[in-house]
């Protein structure tokens, strides 16, 4: 196995990720950057960073939804525009993807993934996934077909993300009405063997989101109740209440249908995935140790929502513990804001590398 696993796992933050960006990926020999035009400037910043990389070719991905405001429209148009002025055209490329079919299928993640496999076609020693401005049902796709690209190839692979504490443009989402396995990401659910199996459920708690939670929560005790949520609030936050008013807020479903326990609750710090990572491995192997002496199997069902920084340690578990992940998409973003009245490139207040596959891992079988 050469990729990360819960007990190696290569990562680093802020200035430290600067110096990989200068040491290792710009003398890079051969380096794939997928990215996304996102609606908040900080998707821009990795890959303005290595623009002047002579060995990179840029991908980005154009995630189409059916409703959005013009006003955001714009801030897509302006920020695509920016990155044609810094990227050259020759390493340049932007793929449209459509998140959400007309009969209101989940499509995204598949058709990223069918666009990403013409660019493999290529020999690259580093493959670059700029998570930032992603969608959780575009970038987990992505991620976990680099990592088998990388199984057969040896080749590199960066999982990059920046984040604010604040945004500078705030949005309303329009979610689904179903919730969905995300793509690559079922495992044995919705299958017969599974009937049988306990469910332990770890959903991502965030702001505006008790509809989504709720369809979640529906679809997957449907049929078998699930033994146990745990959901996962972002303790230490940049703002500190943070915790305490999402826990008001869900107190209806938390004593209601979910019929949990404050004991349950996994406490992951806000900018840091590892820790949400390291949280959920904590988590899923005490629960399931405890079904194994029932002889009962038990399966940890994850549920990315809100906080991104919080959904790329959700991703590293789903992929080192192979868990299912059901979520509700987005198929539509609004905003009461004003668009920016410049477009600022700005370091952002948090930047994280995780090196997913390849070099590091070489000698892994020494290290089960």
């Amino acid at each position: 196995m050469n990729r990360f696993s819960r007990k190696r796992c290569y990562a680093e933050r802020d200035g430290d990720v600067l110096s990989f960006l200068d040491g290792h990926l710009m003398p890079a020999a051969r380096v794939l950057f997928i990215g996304t035009v996102g609606i908040d400037a900080s998707s821009l910043y990795f890959g303005t960073s290595l623009s002047k990389s002579a060995n990179t070719d840029f991908r980005f991905v154009v995630e189409k939804r059916r409703d959005s405001s013009k006003v955001l429209n714009d801030i897509g148009t302006r920020h695509r525009l920016y990155l044609e002025t810094q990227i050259s055209q020759a390493s340049l490329e932007f793929v449209d993807v459509n998140i959400v079919a007309d009969d209101g299928a989940t499509i995204g993640g598949r058709a990223a993934a069918r666009a990403a496999s013409h660019w493999y076609r290529t020999e690259y020693t580093d493959v670059v996934i700029d998570a930032t401005g992603m969608s959780r049902g575009i970038c987990f796709p992505l991620v976990r077909q680099a990592i088998e690209y990388s199984a057969g190839s040896g080749a590199n692979i960066h999982l990059l993300m920046a984040a604010n504490d604040h945004r500078a443009i705030e949005l309303q989402s329009e979610a689904n009405d179903r919730a969905e396995w995300m793509h690559g990401f079922q495992g044995k659910m919705g299958l017969d063997v599974s009937a049988d199996t306990l469910k332990l459920w770890v959903p991502q708690l965030a702001e505006r989101s008790l509809p989504q939670m709720d369809t979640m929560f529906q679809q997957l005790s449907g049929n078998s109740p699930i033994a146990e949520v745990c959901p996962i609030v972002p303790f230490p936050s940049a703002r500190p209440r943070r915790g305490d008013d999402l826990l008001y807020e869900f107190e209806a479903l938390f004593l209601g249908d979910w019929e949990s326990s404050h004991l349950n609750i996994i406490y992951a710090h806000e900018s840091d995935p590892m820790d949400v990572f390291q949280s959920i491995v904590r988590m899923d192997a005490a629960r399931k140790e405890v079904f194994r002496a029932a002889n009962l199997s038990a399966t940890t069902v994850l549920s990315p929502n809100g906080w991104r920084m919080g959904s790329l340690g959700m991703l590293l578990a789903a992929i080192d513990l192979d868990l299912p992940v059901l979520y509700v998409e987005t198929i539509g973003y609004t905003t009461q804001s004003a668009p920016p009245p410049g477009l600022n490139v700005e370091r952002p207040d948090h930047l994280w590398h995780v090196w997913l596959a390849g070099v590091p891992y070489d000698d892994s079988t020494k290290h089960p």
